[in-house]
């Protein structure tokens, strides 16, 4: 994918390796666009996520059309905004929703608009819970015609990272009409995204990590590493960064470009304070597998711990843990915990 040269194709992986990895159908679109054939089930799998994707896409620039002509404008980010940048990807990047984030002053007129638009979703849990969620998801249609979107007020759950919601909601980029987040803050974001699930992330989600920083000159890595430490993520960066060089082989399949990340990834860690550098050591280590055994490896465990260490304000976590993790327990004791079962196209 980065060097363009079909030969990196030829040799077939396994059906077990495709499954584990998810790029079956990225290898087989890879394929098709330099006229070789990929085996059956491959092939049906890259043509499937080829005309999935072209036909989201065009609903998705639909439904932001007419938000801006309700007055939202909505930034589009995580995966869609690498659909955005690189419409090419669309033939290669898989995933599962579109992420959508609006100010938290608009969520309920938004959710609003989205209803009069046909799109449904499930209340969960009381006004407070939803209030410290990091967001909801939304779908319509069936079959073929089915989409759906995650729609979000911040980037993870408050106090943590206000910043880097504050300046996403702000971006001016656009793409095909669509706001997207700069690069800067699209790297921070999908290493708070790692961080976030305890390592625990799909490879396409690693390989955008490198889209983004394996092309920045060294000026723009020098403000990558500033934005992330005025977002406080420099420790989630580094982890992200180290987690990709092990989980895509860089050494081994490409060792210079291995070299020149590995440069950054050693200067980003010493400014990483010794305290915290042997924490990440110790809960995402340098060779932490992308398919951990869950048995040893529990995620809801991992999930706070890796934040934790990743994140350069540790009272913010404990602050995102205690407000929600409380909201959610007093649903337990009200009716609120049962209000999953309406549908949000219900609010006025």
């Amino acid at each position: 994918m980065a060097s363009g040269d079909p030969a990196w194709l030829d040799a077939q992986p396994s059906a077990d390796s495709m499954r584990r990895s998810g790029l079956g159908a990225t290898w087989a679109n890879l394929r098709a666009r330099h006229g070789m054939q990929a085996p059956r089930e491959a092939a049906m799998a890259g043509m499937h996520l080829s005309a999935g994707i072209a036909r989201r896409w065009e609903r998705l620039q639909d439904t932001v059309a007419a938000a801006r002509e309700a007055g939202f404008s909505p930034v589009l980010f995580k995966g869609g905004a690498i659909h955005a940048r690189w419409p090419e990807t669309r033939e290669t990047r898989p995933l599962s929703d579109y992420d959508l984030i609006v100010p938290q002053a608009q969520v309920a007129a938004f959710r609003a608009f989205l209803a009069r638009c046909g799109f449904r979703s499930a209340i969960v849990g009381s006004r407070l819970t939803q209030r410290l969620s990091k967001g909801w998801m939304v779908w319509r249609g069936e079959g073929a015609s089915y989409e759906n979107l995650d729609i979000h007020a911040r980037v993870t759950e408050p106090p943590v990272c206000a910043s880097l919601t504050r300046t996403i909601l702000a971006t001016r980029e656009t793409r095909d009409g669509i706001r997207v987040p700069d690069p800067h803050d699209s790297a921070c974001m999908i290493a708070l995204h790692v961080a976030r699930s305890g390592m625990h992330r799909p490879l396409h989600e690693y390989l955008d990590l490198l889209r983004y920083v394996d092309g920045m000159a060294e000026a723009d890595w020098h403000r990558l590493c500033a934005r992330a430490r005025d977002h406080q993520l420099r420790p989630a960066l580094f982890a992200a960064l180290r987690q990709a060089l092990h989980c895509l082989a860089l050494r081994e399949l490409d060792p210079p470009r291995a070299a020149a990340l590995e440069t950054r990834i050693d200067a980003l860690g010493r400014d990483i304070g010794a305290l915290r550098r042997r924490a990440l050591d110790r809960v995402a280590p340098p060779d932490h597998p992308l398919h951990p055994d869950p048995a040893q490896d529990r995620p809801l465990v991992r999930r706070s711990l890796v934040l934790w260490a990743a994140t350069e304000s540790s009272w913010r976590v404990m602050a995102a843990f205690v407000l929600y993790g409380g909201a959610r327990l007093l649903d337990r004791f009200t009716d609120a915990g049962h209000a999953g079962d309406r549908d949000e196209d219900q609010v006025p």
